[in-house]
């Protein structure tokens, strides 16, 4: 018992003390500058994607649409929907050269994670510039694979009853599938695999798995909480149309995109404070 007192002590105080001396916040701000920076670029590289699969520019709008409105507050307002849909469906990517600058501007944030979570775990940048880059791609592949694996998962539940009537056996589902609040938790989930990913690539120092899995599942716990609450609370309290006019529900887009990359950067803190057994690191003076 006094073993583990001491470990938890030792945890809690390298927290504290990274807390301290890195601007956690000011990172975090710098993190929700890229987002909003790359946000329209991956919107319009994961609509062109699925417009390829799926032979429809108009469906891949509404796919890509439906996987946003899980990622965001509801509550944000129609504004932000409506205009982010407008611009998916009267914007389209051509040429590789169109593509190319779409997935340069889309790195920029995963550039920017990576550096932040080496800063907070007293890492020092060593990776070359072609090397940071590629790893910003290898993060921003990994996002589009598990988009992927959400959307072919949510096509396969919507068609089960076609797919046994094809096959001519009718196969009982698990419940928990087709409860209407699964495709929230569902999206948690593999937040906690993406969070997982990050942790354990984007920093110099690779966070070993059983440390990362632990800091990225409390992460998409505290996510999928905050998303509850952040909702609630511009429903019921916020009032930045009132202030804000139409831009009311960006100004919503905004705090949410700073929150969440709060709770991403605690989350790989804690990662790294675990993976070091609440020890400081080494590179430290």
């Amino acid at each position: 018992m006094a073993a583990r007192r001491g470990w938890l002590r030792r945890v809690v105080g390298e927290i504290a003390r990274r807390l301290t001396e890195h601007d956690l916040m000011m990172r975090a701000a710098a993190i929700a500058f890229y987002w909003l920076l790359a946000f329209i670029p991956l919107l319009l590289l994961g609509t062109s994607a699925i417009g390829f699969l799926l032979g429809s520019s108009d469906r891949a709008a509404d796919e890509v649409m439906a996987a946003a409105r899980r990622v965001i507050p509801r509550a944000t307002g129609p504004e932000v929907e409506e205009f982010l849909r407008a611009l998916i469906q009267s914007r389209h990517v051509t040429g590789v050269l169109g593509i190319g600058f779409l997935v340069w501007v889309a790195m920029g944030v995963f550039d920017i994670i990576a550096t932040s979570l080496t800063a907070l775990s007293d890492g020092r940048e060593t990776r070359s510039y072609l090397r940071r880059k590629l790893v910003a791609l290898a993060l921003m592949c990994s996002v589009g694979v598990l988009f992927l694996v959400a959307l072919v998962g949510g096509w396969i539940l919507a068609a089960w009853p076609n797919i046994e009537e094809l096959l001519g056996v009718q196969i009982a589902l698990p419940a928990f599938l087709m409860d209407p609040n699964f495709p929230r938790y569902a999206t948690s989930v593999l937040m906690a695999v993406l969070l997982t990913i990050v942790y354990r690539i984007a920093p110099v120092r690779g966070i070993r798995w059983p440390a990362a899995i632990a800091g990225a599942t409390i992460a998409a716990l505290l996510w999928h909480q905050a998303k509850v609450i952040f909702n609630w609370y511009l429903t019921h309290y916020a009032r930045y149309s009132l202030f804000y006019g139409i831009l009311g529900g960006f100004i919503g887009l905004v705090l949410w995109i700073f929150y969440a990359a709060i709770i991403l950067l605690l989350g790989g803190l804690l990662a790294d404070v675990l993976d070091r057994g609440g020890r400081p690191s080494k590179s430290r003076p």
